[in-house]
């Protein structure tokens, strides 16, 4: 459970930098919320694809 949190926060911080480097006149906020949601939609699409495989 740790990696995966690990992992997940990792993602967030990856979304949020490249963020702050293509959109840098994003509010911080609004950058914060595109993050969290690019990194859920990046996490609903791997479980997608793994549910498949099984």
């Amino acid at each position: 459970m740790l990696q995966n949190k690990q992992i997940i926060i990792s993602t967030f911080n990856g979304y949020l930098d490249f963020l702050a480097d293509s959109q840098p006149a994003l509010p911080p906020e609004v950058a914060c919320q595109v993050a969290a949601l690019l990194t859920q939609a990046e996490f609903n699409l791997q479980t997608a694809e793994n549910s498949r495989k099984i």
